[in-house]
């Protein structure tokens, strides 16, 4: 079973820039930058929550139970796996070689497998397996027009509803949520 994943090294740029979030709202003015861009970080974090989908490159720390849930990474696109740690059945820290393992990547999806004639080394019990990779689309501008569809969306809808409670109509907002989801149902990772 995976952990949640820990982000070292956060995106240095939003898959959407202040100036493409302020032409989608029809904000003109600099008055609520500051607002804008946190909404633009929310909505790339909250589709990154609910995909397992980077949207941009970043460095993650990934924490399984078993060596065979490497068989299945919980995010993507992965770029790069750049470690693999354990703790061996003599209890010290120890790093699986690379050459012991090879990464198949297959579109958001990506595994971490054993070559052959190899074996997954003993473990001490108990203890966890950690991965460090390098995982998202790239820059900004590259994501899949679905995935800038809902985050547009989201921004919107963030922007639109940043301090409104609306007692007994839900049913307005459903539409846009209902958008979101549709938006990323071909953009998220599921876990087997």
């Amino acid at each position: 079973m995976w952990r949640s994943p820990v982000v070292v090294t956060p995106p240095e740029v939003e898959p959407i820039d202040l100036e493409s979030a302020k032409a989608h709202l029809k904000v003109d003015d600099t008055v609520e930058d500051e607002l804008i861009a946190l909404h633009i970080a929310a909505a790339r974090g909250h589709v990154e929550s609910l995909t397992g989908t980077r949207m941009v490159t970043q460095e993650l720390v990934l924490t399984a139970d078993t060596w065979e849930d490497l068989g299945h990474l919980p995010i993507g696109p992965v770029s790069e796996v750049l470690t693999i740690t354990y703790r061996d059945s003599a209890g010290a820290d120890a790093a699986l070689a690379a050459d012991a393992y090879e990464v198949r990547l297959h579109g958001l999806e990506s595994a971490i497998v054993l070559r052959s004639g190899r074996a997954w080394p003993a473990r001490e019990a108990g203890s966890l397996i950690t991965v460090s990779v390098v995982a998202g689309y790239g820059e900004a501008g590259v994501q899949p027009a679905e995935v800038m569809a809902a985050l547009k969306l989201l921004i919107g809808d963030f922007y639109a509803h940043r301090e409104t409670v609306q007692v007994g109509s839900v049913a307005g907002r459903i539409p846009a949520v209902a958008s979101v989801e549709a938006l990323l149902a071909n953009h998220k990772i599921h876990l087997v």
